[in-house]
């Protein structure tokens, strides 16, 4: 369900965006782009919601992060401990919280940051998926739960989709440099 709602939220705000005509510059002009809906609110409501965004992805990416990589490899893991007793953990979290800060903190366009960083993500997940799907196909790590030949079928279809997307971003992004799109 969180994904059919995602799936909307992005329709909706490329609609709104997209009678700009123009890639998007800065926050500013998203913010505009919702005048329509929000009337003289827009440019408040466009600040909150970055900065309600802001707040819960710079807790719980990090957070969640530290978690995995603990787990992981064994190590004590909680936000209830102290450093000498949970050191990789809270050294994780509290890395990934300076560097997020730091790069935020950067001079430059901001959009742009986001826009990269979600290129790079974009790029990613199809390798990440493509672990998880072969870990979930997996009988002998995880018996009856693994991936039915049904399931199995749907999800390598889907992680074949994420790639295609993720290739035809390189190949957009190679032809730019180069003067093609």
């Amino acid at each position: 369900m969180g994904d059919v709602i995602s799936c909307f939220m992005i329709i909706a705000t490329g609609a709104a965006l997209g009678r700009f005509g123009l890639p998007l510059a800065s926050a500013h002009q998203a913010a505009q782009a919702l005048k329509p809906v929000a009337g003289s609110a827009s440019v408040t409501l466009f600040g909150l919601g970055l900065l309600a965004a802001s707040m819960l992805a710079g807790a719980v990416v990090p957070l969640s992060t530290a978690y995995a990589v603990s787990e992981a490899l064994g190590v004590e893991r909680s936000v209830s401990r102290t450093f000498a007793e949970a050191p990789l953990f809270l050294s994780l979290f509290s890395a990934q919280i300076v560097i997020g800060a730091t790069v935020a903190l950067l001079p430059g366009n901001l959009v742009s940051l986001l826009i990269n960083t979600q290129t790079l993500n974009g790029l990613i997940t199809p390798v990440i998926l493509v672990f998880i799907l072969v870990l979930a196909n997996r009988r002998r790590l995880l018996g009856e739960a693994a991936n039915g030949p049904v399931f199995r079928v749907v999800a390598t279809v889907c992680v074949a989709a994420v790639a295609a997307m993720a290739a035809t971003l390189v190949v957009q992004t190679v032809a730019g440099w180069f003067g093609f799109a």
